[in-house]
């Protein structure tokens, strides 16, 4: 009996252990348990998990088969976590079988366990495609300067010769959380230099980063690097760890004392933690995207984002990425590249090579367009986490506990850094001038040119804002593999657009782009080819292209402006059925706009029946004149205002 007492103490240390996420310890208790509990399925599940926490994916994968065969009745996940370990050693269509096996077979209460199966199994059918598509791109692993044994993460490159990270930096073959009685090792803010195209270590980063008793890491730096973003973590009373972001701002060469982010960022119930930082292309605010465990989240950890507000100098309530980034898993590790308004992180919730695999979506804020997975050899079998693109464009850095690296107890332990380069990276070199469409030889300066990127869906991203120079010149980089649209703006001219195709460009190649603009007109502007049914005022659908073409498109590239639709006929019938008809024609054209996206707000019809002809409706002897008429049943628009609180960067006040 007090051997049973024993062993189930055993179980329930183990348990406890595998809850506070000391696997090691876990590993220790369920092994000297199934000493003489040989047939506990539960507790064979359970040191499969203690060994899946350690990532050692081969042994993981065999205890859970063990497991399942020993009693699936009391161990009903050992087969999804078998699939699981099989896709993470590469056996992909294995893994199929039994992910399919699981859905067949499962009864149990983890509702989301089959639902995340039917994922996988989607993503195992479309793997193939993965598998063979080619990316040209070399991973290095870097050396032991930079990689201890133990974890590295967070790279960030401060310029194309400056790499921080963070490490425990320990030389020592054990885990940290083993030895109790020394003070604990945490993890630190360094740096490396590269020198001869390698990377070398050169210290801690900093003096007032790093702090005592804290984790510290996770840094980023704000597009003109005028302030710092890190996180702090440290363990509670209930030995959870809980994460805060802070914030050190660069005064002359100086960077200030760290101030924690405030509520609702940062909490005590939760961690904040992995910032990444985008900017605002119209206002220039910074965009804080972070990693949180908050219970309002879509799972385990969710991608949220928060904006400062630079002009009223605060903080905006977060809100959550959304469903299209966030899985009823786990989301971590954000990398926000502005120059294609593309958003990088890791997912174990989205289907993948195995663990954490890369993704990336276009867009900003909740507004994405489709998730893609960045395929091998960015991805692997292991947890591939923290990928970041260096300010020299065709390289960058990775984290990845794959093998190869540094091991600690087994092959696929421990994390470390890998620096990717990409030979066939290709940049579009965009440049021209903007003149005056009447008087080409005047140039227009300080016009405002707006650099959208288009997705496969047709949706559009601002990416950056330039200006012409004071001779109209201007001159501006993107990614090549993107199609682009130009807007160019300037007050008291008409917008223009210019589609920029480079998606299927492989090499740097130059793209010269002269636009010209077209001062506003203080007149009416007639809409050609407008007709509509007889003596009714319904649009005919052969009117509508010219609508698209003209009044839309100007309405698009000119948010500010306020237009009025008139509408006029001929002299047949009486004068006030004219107007009542011209009134529903001109009505007609603004709901047509409106149900194009334009705002009512800058819309006024106004119907002028047969008052404002154009032409004679007859000829001086009398009698009718049908090119007279024809050109009197016309549709003008006139810009008569802006709108109220417009202001110059683009939109209007909130």
């Amino acid at each position: 009996m007090a051997q049973y007492a024993k062993g189930k103490t055993l179980k329930r240390l183990g348990k406890n252990a595998l809850k506070q996420k000391d696997p090691a310890s876990a590993i220790t208790l369920f092994e000297a348990y199934l000493k003489t509990n040989k047939k506990d399925a539960e507790a064979i599940a359970l040191l499969g998990r203690s060994h899946m926490e350690m990532r050692d994916y081969e042994k993981a994968k065999n205890i859970f088969l063990r497991a399942y065969n020993t009693n699936k009745a009391k161990a009903p996940e050992a087969l999804y976590f078998y699939a699981q370990m099989l896709k993470s050693n590469g056996r992909y269509d294995s893994a199929r079988t039994n992910f399919e096996k699981f859905k067949k077979e499962y009864k149990g209460s983890q509702r989301q366990l089959k639902k995340q199966a039917g994922k996988e199994i989607a993503f195992c059918d479309s793997l193939q495609k993965l598998l063979h598509k080619e990316n040209k791109i070399k991973i290095v692993h870097l050396d032991t300067s930079i990689n201890k044994v133990n974890t590295e993460a967070s790279p960030f490159n401060l310029d194309e010769n400056t790499l921080l990270f963070t490490s425990y930096r320990t030389e020592k073959k054990e885990y940290v959380s083993e030895d109790d009685t020394a003070k604990p090792k945490t993890k630190k803010l360094y740096y490396a230099k590269r020198k001869k195209d390698k990377w070398v270590f050169e210290g801690e980063f900093g003096n007032d980063f790093n702090k005592e008793d804290f984790n510290t890491g996770n840094a980023c730096f704000s597009a003109d690097h005028k302030r710092l973003y890190f996180a702090r973590c440290k363990e509670n009373i209930k030995g959870e760890m809980i994460c805060a972001i802070y914030v050190s701002k660069k005064e002359g060469d100086n960077w200030l004392e760290p101030e924690k982010l405030p509520k609702p960022v940062n909490s005590k119930r939760y961690s904040s933690t992995m910032p990444a930082i985008a900017t605002d292309p119209v206002k220039g605010n910074d965009i804080i995207y972070y990693v949180t465990n908050k219970k309002s989240g879509k799972g385990g950890t969710d991608i949220w984002y928060t904006v400062y507000d630079k002009k009223h100098k605060e903080y905006k309530v977060p809100k959550n990425a959304g469903t299209k980034i966030n899985t009823a898993e786990n989301e971590m590790s954000p990398f926000f590249d502005n120059e294609t308004r593309t958003l990088y992180y890791s997912s174990d919730g989205m289907g993948g090579f195995g663990g954490y695999d890369v993704f990336k979506a276009t867009g900003d804020g909740k507004k994405w367009n489709v998730v893609e997975n960045m395929g091998q050899p960015i991805n692997s079998g292991a947890d591939d986490i923290y990928y970041s693109i260096s300010s020299k464009r065709s390289e960058g850095f990775l984290v990845s506990n794959r093998k190869g690296g540094n091991s600690l107890k087994n092959k696929t332990c421990c994390d470390d850094i890998y620096f990717y380069q990409k030979p066939d990276y290709a940049q579009i070199i965009l440049k021209g001038n903007i003149s005056d469409m009447l008087d080409k030889s005047a140039s227009v300066s300080k016009a405002k040119i707006e650099i959208f990127i288009k997705d496969k869906s047709g949706e559009k991203f601002l990416i950056k804002t330039i200006n012409s120079d004071s001779l109209g010149n201007y001159r501006t980089e993107v990614d090549a593999g993107h199609d682009y649209i130009m807007v160019v703006k300037k007050d008291n001219f008409l917008g223009t657009s210019e589609d920029i195709n480079a998606k299927d460009v492989t090499r740097t190649k130059t793209i010269d782009r002269d636009l010209h603009l077209i001062k506003k007109p203080k007149g009416v502007i007639r809409i050609p080819n407008i007709q509509y049914e007889f003596d009714k005022s319904n649009i005919l659908e052969s009117s509508k292209l010219s609508l698209d073409t003209t009044v839309l498109v100007m309405m698009q590239l000119n948010p500010e402006i306020v237009v009025e639709i008139q509408s006029h006929t001929d002299s047949k019938g009486n004068e006030s059925y004219n107007l009542k008809l011209s009134q529903k024609r001109a009505e007609s054209v603004v709901n047509y706009l409106v149900g194009k996206g334009i705002d009512k707000k800058r819309l006024l019809a106004k119907g002028y029946g047969e008052s404002q002809p154009i032409a004679p409706n007859e000829n001086k002897d009398g009698s009718d004149n049908p090119e007279g008429r024809a050109k009197n049943r016309r549709t003008d628009f006139r810009i008569i205002g802006v709108v109220d609180g417009y202001n110059n960067e683009g939109s209007t006040e909130e």
